[in-house]
């Protein structure tokens, strides 16, 4: 069984390039305004301070409004090739609008007072992650059975 997905976003927005200290706890890394109705937020992270031998431990990712974290917090590893991130609890948040964050957590800090600076690049994109067309059959990577029998193994594809 093939399951047709409507993915669609926007095109990536930097929201900052961000050199992290020793002392930085839990770091606002910029602003960023989600498209309407846009339940996901997809976030490229590039390390840009490669260090040998690899120190690099993951940090937590997280987009705040004045309503919290409404789409959640991920664990996110700094790649050179960068990867992407995503945030989303298969609703839209409150407010379309909010702070990009970023902890390095304590293993990080303590390589950046070892000399090693962390310097990472952060952009975002929107949209909404839901199943093709009527009721929503793929959400967050579940499926919906309409015969009660439970998860079902899927193909999705995003063309």
């Amino acid at each position: 069984m093939t399951l047709k997905a409507d993915l669609r976003f926007t095109n990536w927005s930097v929201v900052g390039t961000r050199t992290f200290a020793p002392d930085d706890l839990n770091e606002v890394v910029g602003s960023f305004v989600m498209d309407q109705d846009a339940d996901t937020l997809w976030t490229r992270i590039t390390l840009l301070s490669p260090a040998t031998p690899w120190p690099w431990s993951y940090g937590i990712l997280g987009f705040k409004t004045t309503s919290g974290y409404e789409l959640g917090s991920v664990k996110a590893y700094p790649e050179v090739e960068s990867e992407v991130f995503r945030l989303g609890v298969g609703r839209p948040p409150s407010e379309r609008s909010g702070l990009l964050t970023f902890e390095p957590r304590s293993f990080n800090l303590a390589w950046i007072r070892n000399g090693y600076p962390l310097t990472l690049k952060f952009e975002c994109a929107s949209g909404v992650t839901g199943g093709g067309s009527g009721d929503p059959v793929v959400v967050n990577s579940f499926v919906r059975s309409t015969d009660g029998s439970g998860l079902q193994l899927v193909q999705v594809d995003f063309s």
